[in-house]
């Protein structure tokens, strides 16, 4: 695990250095955080993952006037495309090479947001013991396939916003975009259902030219846009665990009149995060 740094998380916004403790090549990330003047140890942690433009900056700018206005603690680390290129580096979490090789869980990036999690408590003086996970458009594509492959008991809810494209729950779709090629078992998948996860979705982002949409044959057999492929993420998990007779504690939200906007989803998001 990477040293705790000595020096505090000061009220405000600020940011520091978590180096990547995996084997491999140096990598940095950068955590940029907010603590509101309200804050105390006993408030929570909401960590937020980017997009596809690795802009961490302003995701967290963007999330601010939130943080303050309910007291929060917000953290987004920075995936750089420096550090990490691909979408096999960040999106899909680096299970598999871009030949489809399977990498040992050890070295999957997911375990990397407990550990920001765990400095962002040295560094601040939390006490809180769980986190809250949001993320948006590749930060959602990483949110929900965390909470598919390698949920972590320190998290509380996780919120998956805008994805570009989904890891259907279904074996009959290759990875990225299914479990095919995958080690997940049949009971694995029925206690996925099971887990704390959120569905965001702007009604308005649903333009098909969106420059950043994905456009992978997997993806677009999804749906045309964000919000159909939200859409029928949501409800082939309904009906893929009303076939394994599983109960289903997913919830899917809509926010009316949002596009592709991290700031604009973030009030949604924070309420039903945290029920405020």
């Amino acid at each position: 695990m990477a040293a705790i740094q000595s020096s505090s998380l000061p009220p405000g916004s600020s940011e520091f250095i978590f180096v990547d403790p995996r084997p491999g090549p140096h990598r940095e990330i950068t955590v940029f955080s907010h603590r509101p003047q309200r804050w105390t140890p006993e408030s929570p942690i909401v960590l937020v993952m980017h997009g596809h433009a690795r802009n961490a900056r302003a995701y967290r700018e963007g999330w601010i006037g939130q943080s303050d206005a309910h007291g929060f603690l917000v953290a987004v680390p920075e995936f750089s495309a420096t550090h990490y290129p691909t979408s096999h580096h960040y999106n899909y979490g680096d299970m598999m090479t871009p030949e489809g090789q399977h990498r040992p869980r050890e070295l999957w990036v997911f375990g990397l947001v407990d550990r920001v999690f765990e400095e962002l408590r040295a560094k601040s003086g939390s006490r809180r013991r769980r986190y809250f996970l949001f993320g948006h458009s590749a930060g959602g594509q990483i949110v929900h396939r965390l909470m598919t492959f390698a949920a972590s008991p320190l998290i509380e809810r996780a919120l998956a916003a805008n994805s570009g494209s989904y890891t259907l729950p279904i074996f009959d779709e290759a990875f990225p975009f299914g479990l095919g090629a995958t080690a997940i078992t049949e009971g694995e998948r029925r206690e996925l259902f099971a887990r704390p996860i959120t569905i965001l979705l702007g009604d308005a982002d649903c333009d098909p030219n969106h420059r950043q949409l994905p456009r992978d044959p997997g993806a677009m057999r999804q749906g045309p846009h964000r919000f159909a492929r939200g859409l029928n993420y949501f409800a082939l998990a309904c009906r893929e665990a009303a076939a394994l007779d599983v109960p289903l504690a997913w919830k899917l939200r809509i926010a009316p009149g949002v596009a592709h906007s991290n700031p604009g989803i973030a009030p949604f998001a924070v309420r039903e995060l945290l029920g405020v």
